[in-house]
């Protein structure tokens, strides 16, 4: 018997259950029982037949709505049936079966109502509360007008007073019964509220705790291999060998803002996503887009093409870094989705008035599409297209991107949309209002009419792509068809630069060999293709655009992860400085970094160590890392600041760290850090540095 009501009362009243489906069930168990206790009052008081199997039959109803409204789910339905069998047919048939005594309507209808209240939605609940009260008046009336046609009708006032009291016992039992449940509902509810928050604040935090530790934990070797390729850029090196070092560059990078995109997954679930106004350069951000791009279409068989608008500010003033990350998530969409075809990026912008415009890019490709019916859950956080009938079940990514856009998007106060047939491609696009810094054009290359092209590219589309860069540039070229045109036009003119297919090139390298003297050979490859060129020239990656040819025709080196600045207009070789941090390879770079500049560089491994070294020497800056061991970079700091030597005491110190969370620069400038560089490290921030905290008769400055 327990087994049995433990069953019911799980399948009827378990936690899983919605509230609104236990207080269904609730009130249908009240009603069954208030129907059976009717039968017992009824029995000893009025010993009618009628009235007891009405009783039992309501009892019998009660059942019955309550197992076919959980077999069918349909909760709501079920409760309007049940109201108006009980209001208007059972309730009624009590009435008259008591002699039509007016002073049970107010019971009848407080209960009728309770239940409406309780169980029945607000516009449902207000039309059977207003049908049951039309109903009650009416029986009123017809009840009058029965006692007044009743001649031989005699008064039976203890049979009144009875009836009243059944109706009172019945009802008041019923809706305290209901009004209870419905208490311990709202009780459980609360608690349960309660214990999710508790738990939903608990997995908050540590998703924080957990963010910061892997974001130390991939940052900390990624610096290792950043700063180690900036220390190998800086040799003599050829241009091969360049050339993949800048790939292996490009690649950090992407890894980079992977994990900045996981980073932000905090900051956009409490709306912490901050955007700067600062200056930046338009054109190094979009080499630095365009690149990473390349390096993932290395081994595709999709073309990328770019198209930028020449007329677009070289600097804008807005947040630059979070525009980069905007520009690669979108870019890497389409990348993942892309199995053959291209994708083209369009960049331009529209006048909003003095020195201000909206800047737009498109992204177009031909990739797997996107159905009309998940369009509007694109920006939905972790909402990952189902793609498996396309074979991309297996897409890599957290489908966080999209959503991080689209917030960053609307704190610029700009718009992100998105066009897509299903199958065909999509086309995503973006603009968001910028302010330019002056009237600098995005590529300047000085006078065109020193410059004269010849192009010999294989690739129709390549070409157009290439001519319309060229005019936009305002530069003169000449096309060659054909392998003897080609010949020919070098032979009969003089050009500046000769752009030349890869493949065309060894079809014709003798003749360029022998024939070229003062013409700069410009030879197009993939980024993957291994070119040997005899002659000297430049070696242009695909995709070929604007920017990449400005630098092409103006001697400049072509940026292929991140601007290449010039570095080291000063050394400072008097200068004492130590580096501590727990790993030995970022130690080294670290190293590698000050002693370009001629300091004398000491290193520690351990906060202790840098404890034991300052007890013996001076330094005049000290470079912390804040991950360590047994102590901490805020422990070290403190303890530095509490020596007795105040020489030492008072040496800055910069903290070093992989910890890139909202608000870690002014956690670490509180703490009584100097100054602050997140890893990787980067040669500008080490440069500023030292010019910014290192005493200024240590620095000396060359003559450029």
């Amino acid at each position: 018997m327990y087994n049995c009501f433990s069953k019911l009362a799980n399948r009827y009243f378990s936690q899983d259950l919605s509230t609104e489906v236990r207080n269904y069930n609730g009130m249908h168990l009240i009603a069954t029982v208030g129907m059976l206790l009717s039968t017992v009052l009824i029995r000893i008081y009025f010993p009618t037949a009628r009235s007891f199997f009405v009783a039992i039959a309501m009892a019998a109803f009660a059942l019955y709505t309550l197992y076919i409204g959980n077999s069918t789910k349909k909760y709501e339905f079920h409760a309007i049936v049940f109201s108006c069998v009980l209001n208007i047919v059972f309730f009624p048939m009590i009435y008259f079966e008591y002699g039509s005594l007016s002073y049970c309507i107010p019971v009848y209808f407080i209960f009728g109502l309770i239940y409406n209240i309780l169980l029945l939605s607000k516009r449902y609940a207000v039309i059977l509360t207003a049908l049951d009260l039309l109903c009650y008046i009416i029986l009123i009336y017809a009840g009058e007008v029965q006692m007044s046609l009743a001649i031989n009708l005699k008064e039976d006032d203890l049979r009144d007073y009875m009836a009243v009291f059944v109706g009172i016992v019945v009802t008041s039992v019923c809706c305290g019964a209901a009004i209870r449940i419905r208490m311990s509902l709202n009780e459980m509810e609360e608690e349960n509220l309660e214990k999710l928050h508790a738990e939903a604040l608990k997995a908050y935090v540590n998703m924080d705790i957990f963010l910061v530790n892997m974001s130390h934990e991939i940052r900390t070797p990624m610096n290792a291999i950043i700063g180690t390729v900036d220390l190998l850029l800086e040799q003599d090196v050829n241009d091969h060998v360049k050339e993949y070092v800048y790939n292996i560059l490009n690649s950090s990078n992407a890894l980079l803002s992977l994990t900045d995109e996981v980073m932000d997954l905090s900051k956009t679930g409490s709306q912490e996503i901050s955007i700067k106004n600062v200056r930046f350069d338009l054109s190094t951000l979009l080499m630095e887009i365009i690149n990473m791009a390349s390096v993932r279409l290395m081994d595709s068989h999709v073309k990328l093409y770019v198209d930028i608008d020449e007329n677009l500010p070289k600097y804008l003033f807005g947040d630059g870094p979070r525009l980069r990350q905007v520009f690669i998530n979108i870019l890497n969409n389409a990348v993942k989705y892309t199995k053959k075809g291209q994708i083209n990026l369009k960049v331009y912008a529209k006048d909003n008035g003095p020195d201000e415009l909206i800047l737009i890019a498109e992204v177009e490709d031909t990739g797997v599409g996107i159905k009309s019916e998940d369009i509007p859950h694109l920006f939905d956080v972790y909402k990952r297209i189902d793609l498996t009938e396309d074979g991309l079940s297996a897409v890599e990514g957290t489908g966080l991107g999209l959503a991080i856009c689209k917030e960053i998007i609307d704190k610029m106060k700009g718009t992100i949309n998105v066009k897509s047939s299903y199958h065909v491609g999509s086309l995503f696009s973006f603009s968001v209002p910028m302010q330019a810094d002056d009237k600098e054009t995005i590529v300047d290359i000085g006078n065109p009419d020193v410059f004269s092209v010849l192009l010999y590219i294989q690739s129709d589309s390549e070409r157009s792509m290439i001519t319309g860069s060229l005019d936009k540039l305002r530069v003169y070229y000449e096309i060659a068809d054909d392998k003897r045109s080609f010949e020919s036009s070098i032979v009969s003119n003089n050009y500046s630069h000769i752009f030349v297919s890869s493949q065309l090139y060894y079809g014709d390298m003798r003749f360029l060999e022998k024939e070229l003297t003062r013409e700069n050979l410009v030879i197009i490859s993939d980024l993957n293709e291994l070119i040997t060129v005899n002659k000297i020239g430049f070696v242009l990656t695909r995709p070929v655009h604007m920017l990449n040819i400005a630098s092409v025709l103006t001697n400049r080196e072509t940026a292929y992860a991140r601007e290449v600045i010039n570095r080291g207009h000063f050394t400072c070789e008097d200068a004492s400085i130590l580096v501590v941090d727990d790993n030995l390879t970022n130690l080294n770079v670290a190293s590698g970094i000050l002693k370009k500049y001629g300091a004398s560089v000491m290193t520690a491994l351990s906060g202790r160590e840098c404890l034991d070294i300052l007890r013996k020497q001076h330094f005049d800056i000290i470079f912390l890392d804040y991950m360590m061991p047994e102590m901490n970079g805020i422990d070290v700091l403190e303890a530095i600041r509490d020596m007795k030597d105040q020489r030492a005491a008072s040496t800055p110190v910069v903290a070093l760290t992989a910890n890139v969370i909202n608000g870690a620069r002014e956690m670490f400038l509180e703490a009584g850090f100097d100054e602050f560089i997140s890893k990787p490290i980067e040669l500008d921030r080490i440069e500023r540095c030292l010019k910014t905290l290192l005493p200024k008769e240590l620095m000396v400055y060359s003559n450029e």
